[in-house]
């Protein structure tokens, strides 16, 4: 059985570890969130936190994909 891996560039490895490094921390405040462990909501600004922290998962899954690229 041959492989045909090559390996990627060291940027896109970064890209992929801190996308899903991101999207876990994102998922994880937002299910801590959801079960009333972490404040959801910014007092000073008086709108819900649940958008910064869907925002920061999703880009991270961003992020992971692009790293991934034609893989």
């Amino acid at each position: 059985m041959t492989s045909d891996s090559t390996s990627r560039h060291p940027f896109r490895t970064l890209l992929i570890r801190a996308g899903i490094s991101l999207a876990a921390i994102g998922g994880c405040y937002l299910l801590a969130g959801l079960a009333g462990i972490a404040p959801m909501t910014l007092e000073t600004l008086g709108w819900s936190n649940i958008r910064i922290v869907s925002g920061l998962a999703i880009f991270g899954c961003l992020m992971a994909a692009v790293g991934y690229g034609d893989e």
